[in-house]
């Protein structure tokens, strides 16, 4: 990670950031960088990086695989990135079913996502091509329906414990997450984080792959970026 951060009318920098308090300004690493491979890579779990709630993981699965999980007291939200997959939710898809993905990948239309209340069971089957889907989890107790929506459908949210978009946002308050991909790869953008009595306060550089977490009580500017660019959103509402 590199940092920037600010003192009086200075800006400083630092290789490796994390955790540091320099002349009474905290420096800490707010992303993480993802590293794709088959099965499931949990990126951020809640307790870390002062993220609360928000649990964030990222499922690759090649043709024939499949993957299985319990919600347990969580919301889970789906969201396909690139391929294409059969979804059961419930013993044998009693409570919802259907096939979710279309995308080549994140830049060529927006995503199939799917819903899946508390203490429900879901599987996903890779039979015709490989699929990528970002898949995030809250705490939540509500007795919401399983949903799964087409590329344009409509939810209220205000119903579910998790809202998100793919539209890129200039500014962004925790407790939130945010996964990133560029267009080549090798493009990167410039983001100013602060908290609210900027304590903390850095320019972070992002690249592909990489995941922003902000704690509650921080923020993030849109600065700039050199290439294009692909943003997932994630906030935490607590409707218990």
């Amino acid at each position: 990670m590199v940092a920037a951060w600010f003192k009086n009318g200075l800006t400083l920098w630092a290789e490796n950031a994390e955790n540091l308090v320099f002349h009474g300004l905290h420096v800490m690493n707010l992303h993480k960088k993802y590293q794709p491979k088959e099965g499931y890579t949990r990126i951020v779990e809640h307790g870390e990086m002062g993220i609360a709630a928000l649990d964030f993981g990222i499922l690759n699965l090649k043709v024939g695989g499949s993957f299985f999980e319990d919600t347990a007291d969580n919301e889970v939200v789906l969201i396909v990135l690139s391929g294409r997959c059969t979804l059961l939710v419930g013993h044998n898809g009693n409570k919802a079913h259907g096939i979710i993905g279309e995308r080549a990948d994140v830049f060529s239309d927006k995503a199939y996502r799917a819903y899946i209340p508390y203490r429900t069971t879901y599987e996903l089957f890779a039979d015709e091509v490989p699929v990528e889907v970002a898949i995030c989890k809250v705490p939540s107790y509500l007795e919401t329906a399983a949903v799964i929506l087409k590329p344009g459908d409509e939810l209220d949210t205000n119903d579910y414990g998790v809202t998100l978009s793919e539209t890129p946002i200039q500014s962004i308050c925790g407790e939130a997450i945010c996964f990133y991909r560029f267009h080549p790869a090798e493009g990167y953008a410039h983001l100013h984080t602060y908290n609210t009595n900027r304590s903390f306060d850095q320019v972070v550089s992002i690249h592909h792959n990489d995941l922003l977490a902000l704690p509650e009580g921080y923020h993030a500017e849109f600065m700039e970026s050199s290439h294009c660019f692909y943003s997932l959103w994630m906030a935490y509402r607590d409707n218990a």
